[in-house]
């Protein structure tokens, strides 16, 4: 399965839910750090003492990195910190303060799993750093909380408006993880959408679309997708499809740009195939399911190779 694919497999099956349930990111685990030898453990015994929960935190970060069970590690770290503070404070010192990747990646782990008010509060101070490696950091931690818990909702509004950076905007638009919230607390999140699905930038458009379908429960879908798969970029097109078969949105003249979209042997494979999946869910007469059929006949495959979506 492609990546389009399975974005629209993604999707649907949030959509078909009805609730749109709270997606927690978790940060993988990475390579093993490097064991020390006898003289460096030496030596590390002449440095000057630090406090013992320090100690013991770094000590659960090595075993973790070092085990060949590390899941079973992180979950012995992580129910440590949900009942012992000073530890889960430590660890939030750490990370607040941790430049290698590795260890910064379990740490981050761990308090993901957490995900108490400690550690809600560094995420704010931290996404709201000037530093944009903190900032970075910060907006990592605020990925273990839903778009209902207010403070997270009203900085990621916040941040969106007044970011300039496109890369640093599309971020913030993916972490729109659709929560279930009142309609008053989500037009704020669907009027920074409306507006960002005109910006310059096309990976922020194409974000912003896909956001905008499943945050909006008007369900009046249709405008938004027909303009995004007449949008001039490759990749908001991709995202109106996407979106269209994830809403189950269905119009004539979607069908009709659809279609379009399948016969065109210009088109990109990929956008070809997705169209011909989306499609498959709407009705067509005669004339054009000929059209659908011809296309679906050219379809190709992820390995390359042409095949035939069966029949209706």
């Amino acid at each position: 399965m492609n990546r389009l694919q399975l974005t629209l497999a993604l999707l649907a099956s949030a959509l078909a839910g009805g609730a749109i349930g709270h997606s927690i990111t978790r940060a993988s685990a990475a390579p093993a750090l490097a064991s020390h030898s006898a003289a460096a453990a030496a030596g590390e015994r002449r440095k000057p003492a630090v406090p013992f929960a320090q100690t013991t935190a770094q000590g659960a970060l090595s075993a973790y990195a070092h085990s060949s069970r590390a899941g079973d590690s992180l979950d012995r770290m992580t129910q440590r910190a949900r009942r012992d503070p000073a530890y889960l404070r430590e660890l939030l010192r750490d990370y607040s303060f941790e430049t290698e990747l590795d260890k910064r990646g379990a740490l981050l782990a761990v308090l993901q799993g957490v995900a108490n008010q400690e550690v809600l509060r560094l995420g704010q101070q931290m996404a709201e750093s000037g530093d944009p490696e903190q900032r970075r950091s910060g907006l990592e931690l605020l990925k273990s909380f839903s778009l209902d818990v207010p403070e997270v909702r009203d900085l990621l509004s916040r941040q969106i408006q007044d970011e300039r950076d496109p890369a640093m905007l599309k971020q913030l638009v993916d972490m729109l993880t659709p929560a279930v919230i009142a309609s008053e607390d989500a037009a704020p999140l669907l009027n920074r959408l409306e507006s960002l699905r005109g910006h310059t930038d096309p990976a922020v458009r194409a974000s912003s679309v896909l956001q905008s379908v499943q945050w909006n429960k008007s369900g009046n879908n249709e405008e938004i997708l027909h303009r995004a798969i007449l949008d001039g970029d490759l990749a908001v097109r991709q995202a109106a499809i996407a979106g269209i078969s994830a809403s189950g949105t269905r119009s004539d003249r979607l069908k009709d740009s659809l279609l379009a979209i399948a016969a065109d042997s210009r088109s990109d494979p990929e956008t070809r195939n997705s169209a011909v999946f989306a499609l498959q869910n709407f009705a067509m007469n005669r004339g054009e399911y000929a059209l659908y059929r011809k296309a679906a006949e050219l379809v190709i495959d992820g390995d390359g190779h042409e095949r035939e979506y069966p029949q209706r």
